[in-house]
Formats: structure tokens, C-alpha cells, sequence
């Protein structure tokens, strides 16, 4: 949740400012059993309240901050490695659960390096948005799509047909084609798969073989 951190900082300074409420059973010297209800409030809240809230809000805010950038990369607000990293065990307890296949996508920015000593990094950190903007848009909620590194993004994606990697592609492409007109500039990208079970069971043995497919489909002059 994006606000999680404000919410209960929030709801723990209105309860601080607010007061509190007790319930006590007692056994009075009779032996008799007696029940009290206390209430209080803090001296002075209309000081206090104005001076809290902000504050409590600000750290809320911190901690949403932090939470947001340990799990998403800071260019361009798609998850990390780390976050891949952390999630992956899950994924693939769900993908035997449900006794489904799990692809993962690797898209390599074709000639980045290039690009970058050619136009400067500002022009490679638009590129390197342009890709994945149109990842997230051309790809389902429950799917993840992460920066692996530089140029390179992971597409992970349950159930996927034969058919996503090149229509993946179409799309990508098709949204390129206006960032290369206004860049003057080729942007193209190619894409390696993998499917646990099949390639292999753990990430880095996955992204290994969706890599080393990727490499010789660029050999043979196709990008996928």
C-alpha cells in the first residue's frame, strides 16, 4: 500500500492526542469484585495536535519513501533486483500450487552502449523509461516487470503462450517508433525466454538460458 506508513502513524497520533480509554476489574477489601472504566486526556492537546500531525505525517511519509525505493528502481519505478530477488521463491511456490509454468523474459536494449557514448546519458535514461513504460503498459497487473541492471529488464509472467514474446516485441516496437523519430535515433530491443520447469528451477539458471537464447537469436539477425 502506497500511504501505508501514513495511515498508522496517523492513527497512533490520533490515539496519543486523543486520549485513552481503560477497563479494570477490582476486589475491594469486602471481596467483592467491582468493575472501572477510566478515561484521559493529554493536557494541553490544542498545543500539542497541530505541532504532532505534521510530524507523525513526515515520518510516515519516510517510511513509505524507503519502503517504495528498497523495492523499485529509481529511473524508472519498476521493481529491483532486490525485490526479484525476495519474490521469486514465492512465485514459484505459487506456479507449483498451481501446477503452472512460470516464463521469464529477458529484453536487452539493442545497442545501448552505443547509444549512450553517442547521445549522453540523459538521452539513455529516456530510452531506458521509453522501455519501461512500455512494458508496464503492454503487460498484465499480476505480471512483474523489473530493471535487472543497466540496459537489461526481466518480464515475469505465469501462464504466458508461445505467442507473448513476439507480440511483446510488436508492441514495444510500435511504441518506440515516436521516441525514435523525436530522438532521431534506432531504439530496439530483443528478447530472450525461459519456462521453469522446463530450462531450468532457479533464477539465475533461468535468466542464464533466456539470455544465451536472446544472444543467439541476435546472431541469427532475429530478435526473437
Amino acid at each position: 500500500m502506497k500511504y501505508f506508513g501514513r495511515i498508522v502513524v496517523i492513527f497512533i497520533a490520533i490515539v496519543i492526542i486523543g486520549g485513552w480509554h481503560a477497563s479494570y476489574f477490582l476486589i475491594d477489601k469486602n471481596e467483592s469484585y467491582r468493575f472501572l472504566i477510566t478515561n484521559g486526556f493529554i493536557k494541553y492537546d490544542f498545543i500539542f495536535t497541530p505541532l504532532l500531525l505534521p510530524f507523525f505525517w513526515w515520518l510516515g511519509k519516510k517510511y513509505d519513501e524507503a519502503k517504495f525505493y528498497s523495492e523499485k528502481d529509481t529511473l524508472t519505478e519498476v521493481y529491483n533486483r532486490r525485490f526479484v530477488l525476495e519474490i521469486f521463491p514465492k512465485l514459484l511456490e505459487q506456479a507449483d500450487r498451481n501446477k503452472e509454468k512460470l516464463s521469464v523474459f529477458v529484453v536487452d536494449i539493442d545497442n545501448f552502449k552505443k547509444i549512450n557514448d553517442t547521445y549522453g546519458h540523459e538521452v539513455g535514461d529516456e530510452v531506458i523509461r521509453g522501455i519501461s513504460d512500455s512494458l508496464l503498459k503492454n503487460t498484465r497487473k499480476s505480471d512483474l516487470i523489473a530493471r535487472w541492471g543497466g540496459d537489461e529488464f526481466l518480464v515475469i509472467i505465469p501462464h504466458s503462450d508461445e505467442m507473448f514474446p513476439s507480440l511483446l516485441l510488436q508492441h514495444i516496437d510500435k511504441d518506440l517508433k515516436d521516441s525514435s523519430n523525436r530522438l532521431g535515433i534506432n531504439i530496439s530491443v530483443s528478447i530472450g525466454k525461459s519456462t521453469y520447469p522446463e530450462n531450468a528451477i532457479r533464477l539465475d539458471d533461468l535468466i542464464r538460458f533466456a539470455d544465451k537464447r536472446m544472444y543467439e537469436l541476435k546472431s541469427a539477425k532475429n530478435r526473437w
